[in-house]
């Protein structure tokens, strides 16, 4: 029935109107590259790069990029969000640490840590290590500043409040302070999966022998577009899916938020 359309469309109204823009975005994309922007050394149909996708699936090829830029991907991340979520408790509750590590913290992150890539290399050479090293350290200061900064929001009148019930220091970290700080960390958490991602591609740029990013640059060494835009469109593709997942998780723990 109508009324149940409706309620259908108010429900899932927000997921409709991405997958509808992301159509939107891909038709465009095929309609441009065929009709104006035909120099195929600038960019390829979509259709091109699902063809080209197919054929190196059927190889075996995409696979195997795959799984490298995503084992760089998971090891590298994890390792930033438990990191940057204890710092960022640590900063954020003790301000004698937090005076000591501020400065070393605010230095970090106006540094482009790309440029330190050849320190990476001769530091953990050009295998695994090395990537997730340089994942973890462009992602996990975001994570940790804005853990910081929710546990340093909470209102001074609910900290009173659950001391004047004699909360101990552990409750009121518990059952006052994480609460109010989870909206912040799953922002700094999102920050972080972009930062990672971009961590995977320019580690892969650089210093791999496999991953979706060594595609990219063997790709555009050859003037093979549809590759290296098949490698963009994964990498978009794991962006999308890793904040949809974050916003899921939000969802559920912090309710008030998004209500």
């Amino acid at each position: 029935s109508k009324g149940n359309a409706s309620f259908l469309y108010s429900e899932y109204r927000q997921r409709i109107r991405g997958v509808l823009s992301v159509i939107g975005g891909f038709t465009l994309w095929e309609i441009l590259a065929r009709t104006v922007l035909t120099n195929r050394l600038v960019i390829v149909p979509f259709s091109t790069v699902l063809d080209t996708m197919w054929s190196l699936a059927r190889t075996g090829e995409l696979w195997k990029n795959i799984y490298v830029s995503l084992v760089e991907f998971v090891l590298g991340f994890a390792l930033a969000a438990v990191v940057g979520i204890f710092l960022g408790f640590l900063t954020g509750t003790s301000t004698r640490v937090r005076e000591y590590l501020e400065p070393l913290v605010s230095a970090l992150y106006a540094t482009p840590l790309v440029a330190l890539i050849p320190f990476y290399i001769l530091v953990f050479g050009i295998q695994l290590a090395s990537k997730v090293a340089l994942v973890f350290t462009i992602a996990v200061l975001p994570i940790m500043i804005n853990t910081q900064a929710g546990i340093l929001s909470v209102e001074r009148n609910f900290l009173e409040v659950a001391s004047s019930f004699r909360a101990s220091r552990l409750q009121i970290f518990f059952k006052v302070q994480i609460p109010a700080a989870i909206p912040f960390i799953i922002s700094g958490v999102r920050l972080g999966v972009g930062r990672a991602l971009t961590g995977v591609v320019v580690g892969e740029l650089f210093f791999a022998t496999a991953g979706l990013g060594f595609m990219i640059s063997i790709a555009s060494q050859t003037f093979d577009t549809a590759r290296v835009l098949l490698g963009v469109f994964i990498f978009s593709l794991a962006g999308v899916f890793a904040i949809g997942l974050l916003q899921n998780i939000e969802r559920r723990m912090a309710p008030w938020r998004l209500s």
